[in-house]
């Protein structure tokens, strides 16, 4: 029985293996990989460790990539060590995620070689998905997959706990993430939906409408505590400030991330590097759809921009999406499908337009589409198996299709991982320089490179207060003295050294082409 099961999923533990030996070899050229997101989610995991719990509860970062990192930590050495963590991390969520790719394709009627072929594939489109950017989309993702799973199981209504997992799954994915509140709510309900009025079998409907309010009760039960305690905080109801942020940050009379135009500002607790480790408290100018003629006008225009992107990005991810997704949509309304495979295209279909439509609403990223590029990728296989049975397309056609489906996926990621060797060690061994040769410490400011400056601080354990305004050099001397700042980065051949230099000690005496630092240490 045993023997049975592990040849029946010989090809799931071959691309495990592979897998994790390729990953595990990649980390060492990914280990200088950061991003503020990744600073922020170390922080908050590390003020868990301490006892600092009212400081690690964040409305805008979702707690559960920062508790999955707390075990990691009490091994860490060093603030490099910590990101090479979260790497390790995402490395083991992507095991789970290969398997939740596996699942979600028993569910349709796909032969086994394009199972297979799918499957290898997902080696280098996993491995760029967590060595990319250190996110939770990673760790949604898999969530989502397992429950997608589970909701497309034709036998979902007859099962009584699967209402139970739905509510589970979909509580980890928004603690993972916020945007996974709305979308599990408008997913799990349009879907019970289509269970119960697709049914003419009351006691059937009875089963599909006990699973949804168990659903909902367990979902609202475990996500509820968290929502309790980041709505005490912030002092209002809320279920996560990353929407509201982003909201305003795509608005009108928006300046763009306050990081860039507020000045300085001094982080929110004594374990903060710098103030991204919690954005909701900086407001933006508020807009709304409806509130004028002017901002409906700019929201349509917002969807019109998002679904370009939108486009973009798919195409990005395989030339062929679009033709995948446009063809699905084609086959559900215009052919005689079998009820099963027009059920199942629309599964897929739907799921992928629910998932999107938020997003376009406000603001989309390559990386809030990863789980799209894996519906698509399964689409495409699962098309090349209907046409086949259909009769369209011969056996060899069919063959050379898929390696073109699959190249088309695979060959971006694999570009990426190459290209972007070392990438970050650049910043890493600024970082180090800087504090073992100058001793860099205490509270930082920079005139510019937001972003790297804020890294610097991380890697030599220091405040980083962020950029200063673009203000007059009286002006800018009291910004620095008001928030105690011990040296200030000055990046490129800025017209502030001329000043800076006959107030203040440049300490890297110009060895540094591109940076110079002030001491304001008295």
């Amino acid at each position: 029985m045993n023997l049975n099961r592990i040849k029946h999923n010989l090809d799931l533990i071959s691309v495990i293996t592979i897998y994790f030996i390729i990953g595990v070899y990649l980390l060492q050229y990914y280990q200088y990989s950061i991003n503020a997101d990744c600073i922020s989610y170390i922080t908050i995991a590390q003020e868990y460790l301490n006892g600092h719990f009212a400081d690690a509860v964040n409305g805008y970062w979702s707690p559960l990539f920062s508790w999955l990192l707390i075990p990691f930590l009490p091994f860490s050495s060093s603030p490099q060590f910590n990101v090479y963590l979260t790497k390790v991390l995402s490395l083991f969520t992507g095991i789970l995620t290969i398997v939740g790719v596996k699942l979600l394709i028993s569910r349709f009627e796909i032969d086994r070689t394009t199972k297979t072929v799918i499957l290898f594939s997902l080696i280098p489109i996993t491995l760029y998905f967590l060595f990319n950017v250190i996110s939770p989309d990673i760790l949604l993702i898999t969530i989502l997959l397992y429950y997608l799973y589970i909701i497309f199981d034709p036998d979902y209504p007859n099962k009584k706990y699967n209402g139970v997992l739905c509510g589970i799954l979909g509580a980890l994915a928004y603690l993972s993430k916020s945007y996974a509140l709305p979308l599990f709510l408008a997913h799990f309900l349009l879907f019970n939906l289509f269970y119960y009025f697709k049914s003419t079998d009351k006691k059937k409907q009875r089963k599909i409408f006990k699973n949804l309010i168990l659903g909902l009760t367990i979902f609202f039960i475990i996500s509820g505590a968290w929502i309790a305690l980041i709505s005490d905080k912030y002092g209002k109801p809320t279920f996560g400030t990353a929407g509201d942020y982003n909201h305003e940050l795509v608005g009108p009379q928006s300046n763009g991330d306050f990081v860039y135009y507020h000045g300085l500002i001094k982080p929110p607790n004594e374990f903060a590097v710098s103030s991204w480790e919690d954005p909701s408290y900086f407001k933006m100018k508020p807009w709304g759809a409806l509130e004028s003629w002017d901002n409906f006008k700019y929201q349509i225009m917002l969807i019109l921009r998002n679904t370009l992107k939108i486009i973009n990005i798919f195409e990005v991810a395989s030339l062929f999406s679009i033709i995948i997704f446009i063809t699905s949509i084609i086959l559900v309304l215009k052919f005689k499908l079998d009820k099963a495979s027009k059920n199942k295209l629309i599964y897929l279909v739907s799921t992928i337009l629910i998932y999107l439509g938020g997003y376009s609403l406000v603001l989309v990223e390559p990386r809030y589409l990863w789980l799209i590029n894996i519906l698509l990728l399964i689409m495409g296989g699962y098309l090349l198996s209907l046409l086949f049975k259909l009769g369209f397309l011969k056996g060899n056609i069919k063959n050379i299709l898929l390696i073109f489906l699959i190249f088309s996926f695979v060959v971006n990621p694999v570009n990426d991982l190459i290209l972007n060797l070392d990438l970050g060690k650049d910043n890493y061994m600024l970082s180090e320089s800087l504090d073992h040769t100058y001793n860099i410490h205490g509270n930082l400011a920079s005139n510019n490179e937001w972003r790297i400056s804020d890294y610097i601080a991380y890697y030599t354990c220091s405040n980083y207060y962020g950029q200063t305004r673009n203000e007059s050099y009286n002006e800018l001397k009291k910004e620095l003295k008001d928030n105690n700042i011990d040296y200030y980065l000055v990046w490129w051949n800025s017209k502030e050294n001329s000043h800076l230099a006959s107030d203040f000690k440049e300490i890297t005496n110009g060895t540094i082409k591109f940076l110079r630092i002030y001491s304001l240490k008295s």
